[in-house]
């Protein structure tokens, strides 16, 4: 039997374990999933057939290529920073690796030695990255066939609450690891995009103060703030002529406003601070901010308490960021029967035929509850359809890949379809 190992049971591993196990007897595999609290490798296999849960440590280096020179391809559900080290024992012990993961510098200088041992180390492979390279090229391939020239792209993505489980004036519970959504737009790289031909560089400070509207057509209007550097997608899509490309996180108004105060207040700052200093910053930030204040932006902070809550902090020190995770985590925690949404948008600016057209695809899907959550769903069931497309051999490309290539992208949209995840197009 062929040896499938899963390296990190969290949340968005249940759709995965669940769909390689349905084919496992059929497909003749077996699956050992790892997670470092042997419970959540329970939780996910169930004691479902075919199926293995143990205890992985990425830091014990024996067990780990031990485990990795059992497999016949290893998909890394870990931190992204923790891909590099399964990769390259993966490369040494010449075994297939999938990841969900955007495709690090350390990854892409192992293409070529990936290439000649004739390996697939598949990246960028669940819902974003993922799904949003497999549509978005989808549609822009499919126009270039017909002649057109693509003159603005725009895609838009974002894990938000369905709008029956929607019972905070932020509109927002965490679908996801909620570190991320709070240092969201922080780090190296910095935010570029082109709009109308000009070339768009953002500060940290300033991500969220104007935000791009959107609507999608039975669930209303959306905000988009820049997801860090577009331009890169210039290379991957082929995009070297438009005018305008742009990549942003979806929310629905008024986030962004008050994210862009929290932000003005230093919250979101992940430098420790001594506490009497940090709440003397707090209250002129504020008094400075008040002046300007939206009303509804007031009413989204005073439903945080933060000033209250901060005065009870009886560390010396405070970071910031993590302290208003803590606050948030309370907050924003989706209850067992809570329902998650994913909502994905392309808007594709294009002539053909000496007229002007733009071309709208959107994507919705909610989950069934906190656990088979729609984040699950779109990040899993596309990893473990590729982990069935290598192993049965139908994938000639090898080296480090996104699937931006139509014999990945067609066969894993073909088949999402069949779980409910379809594009609905609209041309204007």
């Amino acid at each position: 039997m062929r040896h499938i190992l899963i390296l990190g049971a969290g949340k968005s591993s249940i759709a995965l374990i669940d769909y390689l196990a349905k084919y496992a007897k059929e497909q003749k595999w077996r699956l050992t999933v790892g997670d470092i609290n042997r419970e959540n490798a329970l939780q996910k296999t169930k004691g479902l057939p075919h199926t293995k849960a143990v205890v992985f440590d990425v830091a014990l280096q024996e067990k780990r290529k031990s485990l990795i020179a059992s497999a016949d391809i290893v998909v890394s559900m870990l931190p992204a920073a923790q891909h590099i080290i399964i990769a390259k024992d993966c490369l040494k012990l010449k075994k297939h690796l999938v990841t969900p993961s955007y495709i690090s510098e350390e990854m892409a200088l192992l293409d070529k030695q990936v290439k000649k041992v004739g390996l697939v180390f598949m990246n960028e492979m669940g819902l974003d990255p993922g799904i949003d390279h497999m549509s978005a090229m989808h549609l822009l391939d499919n126009l270039r066939a017909e002649g057109a020239a693509i003159i603005g792209f725009e895609s838009h993505c974002g894990g938000l609450v369905a709008p029956e489980s929607d019972t905070n004036l932020w509109h927002y519970k965490f679908t996801w690891n909620p570190r991320n959504v709070v240092l969201a737009g922080q780090g190296e790289g910095g935010i570029h995009y082109l709009k109308n031909g000009k070339l768009v560089n953002l500060s940290y400070t300033k991500l969220f103060a104007k935000p791009t509207s959107l609507e999608v057509e039975g669930y209303g209007k959306f905000e988009s703030y820049p997801n860090r550097d577009s331009l890169k997608y210039q290379q991957a899509y082929g995009l070297h002529e438009v005018k305008t490309l742009y990549r942003g996180t979806l929310r629905i108004p008024p986030f962004c406003k008050g994210w862009n105060a929290l932000i003005q207040l230093g919250l979101t700052s992940p430098t420790p601070i001594s506490t009497p200093n940090f709440i003397h910053h707090y209250n002129r930030s504020w008094e400075k901010l008040s002046k300007t204040m939206a009303p509804e932006t007031n009413e989204l902070l005073f439903s945080l308490a933060l000033l209250p809550k901060l005065l009870k902090h009886k560390e010396a020190e405070i970071v910031p960021a993590s302290f208003l995770q803590e606050v948030l985590e309370k907050k924003w925690k989706m209850s067992a029967r809570d329902k998650d949404m994913i909502v994905m948008v392309h808007r594709i600016a294009y002539k053909l035929k000496g007229k002007s057209k733009q071309l709208q695809s959107s994507l919705v899907v909610t989950g069934q509850n906190a656990n088979y959550t729609a984040m699950a769903m779109t990040v899993g069931l596309p990893m473990a359809m590729a982990v069935k497309m290598i192993l049965n051999g139908e994938l000639k490309r090898t080296g480090v890949l996104m699937p931006v290539y139509p014999e990945i992208y067609n066969p894993i949209l073909a088949e999402l379809k069949q779980y409910g995840i379809e594009f609905k197009e609209t041309l204007s």
